[in-house]
């Protein structure tokens, strides 16, 4: 690769707010027989990359690639994405889930984390859908 490939990357890297993980070899825990030769496709926060990293190896998944997601068709794509933003009473915390590329895919999902967060024991959650890029993802 020569400079100006290397220095074109380095540019796109640092721009990019989000990346898409293409991961095998994870387990899926919504499926009764693990299929550990699937593909996954995960969106992931520039500010959580290496933590997702850590998390895929301790599952025993393998990311086969990263790209960015500033640009489709080759143009930069300035839109901020869609995330689930949960305030819970008990305890006191901010979540956010996400990135989404639509407000519908997002509200799609939230029902799933609402879940979770109660059989956690999460008590007083409140659900808010809106574009931001957070820079934190859970705010105790």
């Amino acid at each position: 690769m020569d400079n100006t490939n290397s220095r074109n990357l380095v540019e796109t890297i640092s721009d990019c707010s989000v990346f898409l993980y293409e991961v095998i070899n994870l387990p899926q825990k919504d499926k009764l027989k693990s299929d550990r030769t699937a593909r996954v496709l995960l969106k992931v926060p520039k500010n959580r990359m290496s933590t997702e990293m850590r998390r895929i190896t301790r599952l025993g998944g393998t990311i086969v690639s990263i790209r960015p997601l500033n640009e489709v068709n080759g143009k930069v794509n300035q839109q901020l994405p869609w995330w689930i933003e949960i305030l819970t009473t008990k305890p006191r915390c901010i979540y956010y889930f996400g990135p989404f590329d639509t407000e519908v895919e997002a509200q799609a999902y939230q029902t799933g984390y609402i879940q979770d967060l109660q059989e956690e024991g999460s008590e007083g959650i409140t659900i808010q859908i809106k574009q931001c890029q957070p820079t934190d993802l859970t705010i105790f």
